[in-house]
């Protein structure tokens, strides 16, 4: 029940992240002298307010994924390391730990760079107009 709880506030608390972090680029004022957004900023600009809608629960729902790997993968490093007898096993425990986090992270970002791409955006907010 606990760990159930502090996944949800995990998750709770990246989604709450992400959104003021995406207010927040709603929220800026064009540069003074005329200058453009950033491309990500103008091509969210163009979109309906549906597909931005669509745009935020898509990135929710990636976030709420990768915190769940991602606690299951420290449950899993704790076990491990939990019955690991010497340094050797110490070493595998953490090197299995570290691959799936690189793994997952990856993932996330293919997921990420396909939800942009089937909506129009820029990848990673980075990719040049």
């Amino acid at each position: 029940m606990a760990h159930r709880l502090l996944r949800s506030r995990v998750a709770l608390a990246l989604s709450g992240a992400l959104l003021l972090g995406a207010g927040s680029a709603f929220s800026k004022p064009p540069k003074a002298g005329g200058g453009s957004l950033s491309p990500m900023v103008d091509a969210l600009s163009r979109l309906s307010p549906a597909q931005r809608s669509e745009y935020i629960q898509g990135l929710r729902g990636i976030e709420q994924s990768r915190s769940s790997e991602r606690l299951q993968q420290l449950d899993q490093a704790q076990t491990c390391l939990g019955q690991a007898a010497n340094p050797t096993a110490v070493k595998s425990c953490w090197q299995s730990f570290a691959s799936a986090s690189q793994k997952s992270r990856a993932e996330q970002a293919q997921q990420q760079q396909a939800l942009a791409e089937r909506l129009g955006l820029p990848a990673g907010g980075k990719k040049k107009q």
